[in-house]
């Protein structure tokens, strides 16, 4: 067991040692190379991919190898400057400006696990192209054009010429290395996609081996299409294999004098090397903007995706039922809850309106309002109305509705209805309704007698003289008592007395009609009866009316003179001033009536006082 967990350990150190070995012979040789190729000796070294391949190693490794590849990178640069024959101090100078553009270009990076780095997402790109491939090598110039000014004279555009060489040697090659060691390529050859891959990389090994069979022809363009197609169809992974076939075959074809590159007179082999890493940087700037593209769609389509399984897994498991529409109303989407809700299947509501069905006709201008308000900017709105089930019967539903937007242009395009049932809601609301109006009745009548009470009676004497006052109409009121009524409980007890008050009650209401008037009971054996909109005249007949009445049910009373129960009855009519009470005219009636009384009870008496002029006078009748 223990040897098998240090196993591993070891190896993977010696695995390191050799990727170090490796590493420090082809940044040597790479580096001498590009010294030799160097026009002219003067620094100005048309390639320079040191710096990519030390870049790409760092992305490639953890944090913690970094330093170990710093010196690698170091020793095998110094090593390539003194084999070139350059001043040992030359070759210190320079090395530690081409770590110091590596440093910088890894910044970026140094947080980003490997696996995460894939230059197909545009922050990785942008960090490449802008640190990678603008700022580091800019710096890195300015010192090296420095230290080289301190030993020698400073060869013309040499700063210039440095960053170039750096710059497109990173957007060449650093890519290129990555996605060769990249997961993505191995998924490539895979039994489900080798012939497609096989085939498009033949495809453009045939295209890039016509264009640079030619010398007569500047064909280079005919490589992109194909190149875009690969990546397409494989990846980035598959468009930095399609970028390595044309780096083989521009190098092959230019270095035997063949090809577009040659095309270019009076152009020595260096230089034209440096067009082809033009090419390269260009073909692998194309391949990552189009992986880029096609990642972020990618992206964007699996969050669209996800959310529309997400949206559908909650409508389509949603009691309630979710319904789109667009402008005109015509349904785009139906939630199948409405199958178990009201009977209707989702592709018999879907492009018909709500005024074509399931909406009771008696709610659709409701909901045309709410829809028309809400297109208008009115914020979401609830709406209960009835829907028409399958079966020809209605339920009350309650719909939240609101207007949704196109993501883009922000414009109106439809409506989102949330409907449920609230049927049951709806009828406890009813029940309750007509409890709080039997409560409200209950508390407005007198329990004895079914009329009125004092407390209702206060509410509307209050409410008449309100309305009387504004349409100056006349308002006339009874107050009834029957006569030597504490006598006739004493006589006959107070059950015979509650009898008889109630039917002194529906006396009043047979006589009193009128919807607008009211009969209450005023207190004790008392009545009131309030005659709205009605004159003087009319309201004594009245009163004679209800006292006959009440004389004729012929209820015994041998404690009262006639031999039955009898009433006395005060009468009053005013027309009410702006500023008066009501309590003007109850006082009236009472003192009407207690004249009644005096005058010998069984009768009525109606205050005189002039409705215009208040003048008091009594007449007895």
């Amino acid at each position: 067991m223990y040897r098998l967990r240090t196993a591993r350990p070891f190896w993977s150190h010696f695995e390191f040692a050799l990727t170090l070995v490796l590493l420090f012979a082809v940044v040597a040789f790479t580096s001498w190379a590009a010294l030799l190729l160097d026009n002219g000796g003067n620094g100005e070294a048309a390639v320079w991919w040191s710096n990519a391949i030390l870049l790409a190693a760092l992305l490639l490794n953890k944090r913690r190898r970094w330093p170990a590849i710093f010196v690698t990178g170091f020793a095998a640069n110094v090593l390539s400057h003194l084999i070139a024959h350059d001043a040992l101090g030359v070759g210190l100078g320079l090395t530690v400006c081409d770590l110091l553009e590596v440093a910088i270009a890894a910044y970026p990076f140094a947080w980003t696990m490997r696996d995460a780095i894939r230059f197909s997402r545009p922050r990785e790109l942008a960090r490449l192209c802008v640190i990678g491939a603008l700022v580091a090598p800019a710096i890195s110039a300015v010192c090296a054009s420095g230290w080289y000014s301190f030993f020698v004279s400073l060869p013309p555009n040499f700063g210039l010429h440095w960053f170039l060489s750096n710059a497109v040697g990173t957007i060449a090659i650093t890519p290129v290395i990555l996605s060769l060691f990249d997961g993505e390529i191995a998924d490539l050859f895979r039994r489900n996609r080798v012939v497609e891959t096989v085939g498009l990389l033949l495809l453009m090994f045939v295209c890039t081996d016509i264009v640079f069979h030619h010398t007569s022809f500047p064909l280079l363009f005919v490589l992109f299409p194909p190149l875009l197609l690969i990546v397409v169809r494989l990846g980035m992974g598959g468009g930095m294999l399609g970028v390595s076939i044309i780096a083989i075959f521009s190098i092959a074809f230019t270095t035997h004098g063949r090809g577009p590159m040659t095309l270019v007179h009076d152009t020595s082999w260096e230089r034209q090397l440096f067009f082809i890493q033009i090419l390269i940087a260009s073909a692998v700037l194309c391949v990552s903007l189009v992986s880029v593209v096609l990642n972020e769609r990618r992206l964007l389509e699996r969050s669209a995706r996800k959310s529309e399984q997400l949206y559908r897994l909650l409508a389509e498991n949603s009691r309630d039922i979710i319904v789109l529409t667009d402008l005109n109303h015509r349904r785009e989407y139906v939630s199948p809850a409405v199958e178990c809700m009201l009977g209707w299947e989702p592709r018999e509501l879907i492009g018909l309106t709500y005024q074509q069905c399931i909406v009771h006709p008696d709610d659709v201008p409701a909901m045309t309002a709410t829809l028309e308000s809400l297109k208008n900017g009115e914020p979401a709105t609830t709406l209960t109305y009835r829907c028409q089930k399958k079966d020809g019967s209605y339920l009350w539903m309650e719909a939240n509705i609101s207007l949704y937007c196109d993501r883009i242009s922000g414009e109106p395009i439809g409506y989102v209805n949330v409907v449920r049932n609230v049927t049951e809601r709806k009828a406890a609301e009813e029940k309750l309704q007509d409890a709080y109006l039997a409560l409200e009745a209950l508390a407005a009548v007198d329990a004895l007698t079914g009329v009125a009470n004092r407390r209702h009676f206060d509410d509307v004497i209050a409410r008449e003289w309100r309305r009387a006052i504004r349409a100056e109409s006349p308002i006339s009121l009874l107050l009834l008592d029957v006569d030597h009524f504490k006598l006739y409980n004493d006589l006959y007890g107070h059950l015979r007395g509650d009898s008889c008050l109630r039917q002194i009650a529906e006396a009043a209401l047979d006589v009193i009609q009128r919807p607008g008037d009211t009969v209450a009971r005023f207190g004790g054996e008392e009545f009131a009866i309030i005659l709205s909109d009605t004159d003087r005249n009319p309201a004594l007949d009245l009163a004679e009316r209800i006292r006959q009445t009440v004389e004729d049910r012929d209820l015994a009373h041998s404690g009262n003179p006639p031999g039955v129960i009898t009433v006395s009855i005060g009468c009053a009519t005013l027309i009410p001033q702006r500023g008066s009470d009501a309590n003007t005219l109850i006082e009236a009636a009472d003192q009407a009536l207690y004249e009644a009384k005096r005058a010998g009870r069984n009768r009525v008496i109606v205050d005189m006082t002039d409705p215009y002029r208040h003048m008091p006078n009594s007449q007895t009748f």
